[in-house]
């Protein structure tokens, strides 16, 4: 098997052997310490921004607060994509998680926006700024914190394969950077007497922005619909073509309905005079075998080689 393949199949094993609870539980976890996190370190920065009187410190205090809902979004994209499939909702709702992404990504954005106007406002019309040792010991811990926050959703998101913790991982990396380039820039302003805190909010907005604007592309495209990939589509073909009564396959399409929920429709092509039960047996153990090895849920039409539905 080919390296791709194998990572296709390893993949797909480990999707299928994650159970909704676990990922469920992990998801919220996620959510949970990003609330209490959060909390915190809004409530320090907008403490220092007020005794500074530093707008850039009380904007990144700000961003912390929305990153707090953002917390909470995830944390109920999470709850909401572990409900079993029903009536309404046959494929179960899976996709729930990917809508989570996407709300965390447009608060991203709607922080940058914000950010950057009050940015605009304090440049055209500058104050002085006076940095504290408390307002130096809270943001250099908030650096470390988001960080930290950084790896452990980057962790999740990887074991997961999940878009929203990933699009987390983003802003929690674009928070960390964007709260040292606040505290550098208010110490070089303390030292050099220049009014750099406008200017500095300036390039922490437009950071946030571009980390925002990546976050919306890695959460919608599975919202829209996108193509399996080239590994999956040719570890799909591999295993279906393993039995050795179907002879080639067409019009192979996949689904995905969330994390782990891969659906796939595969015309198979038999010899014309192979009897019906013998063709219907071979679907069947590809079936399982997709199910079992990629966690892919399969329907196979078989078709008589040469026939109307097969490819040439």
């Amino acid at each position: 098997m080919s390296d791709p393949a194998k990572q296709a199949s390893r993949r797909g094993a480990e999707e299928a052997g994650q159970s909704p609870s676990t990922r469920q539980r992990r998801g919220q976890l996620s959510g949970a310490v990003g609330i209490g996190i959060n909390l915190l370190l809004a409530a320090g920065k907008l403490a220092a921004g007020w005794l500074s009187g530093s707008l850039a410190v009380a904007a990144d205090g700000l961003n912390n607060l929305t990153d707090v809902g953002s917390s909470v979004v995830t944390l109920a994209g999470f709850h909401m994509a572990g409900h079993k499939a029903d009536k309404e909702h046959p494929f179960g709702h899976g996709r729930a998680e990917y809508i989570a992404g996407l709300i965390v990504s447009l608060l991203i954005l709607l922080v940058g926006l914000e950010l950057g106007k009050s940015s605009v406002e304090r440049i055209l019309h500058p104050s002085d700024v006076t940095l504290t040792i408390w307002t130096a010991g809270v943001m250099a811990l908030a650096v470390l914190a988001k960080l930290w926050m950084w790896r452990f959703n980057l962790r999740l998101s990887r074991e997961l394969q999940s878009q929203t913790l990933a699009a987390a991982a983003t802003d929690a990396l674009s928070d960390s950077a964007a709260t040292a380039a606040v505290l550098a820039g208010t110490a070089l302003g303390q030292l050099t007497g220049r009014h750099v805190d406008g200017w500095l909010g300036l390039a922490v907005a437009a950071f946030i922005l571009w980390s925002g604007f990546q976050a919306v592309r890695g959460t919608l495209d599975p919202l829209l619909g996108r193509p399996a990939s080239p590994e999956l589509t040719e570890e799909i073909a591999r295993l279906v073509l393993e039995q050795e009564e179907i002879l080639g396959i067409h019009e192979l399409l996949v689904h995905e309905y969330g994390p782990g929920h891969l659906f796939a429709t595969i015309h198979a092509e038999v010899r014309p005079d192979l009897p019906l039960l013998t063709a219907h047996a071979a679907a069947d153990r590809a079936e399982r075998a997709l199910a079992q090895r990629l966690g892919v849920q399969a329907v196979i039409h078989i078709d008589p080689q040469g026939g109307d539905g097969a490819a040439g």
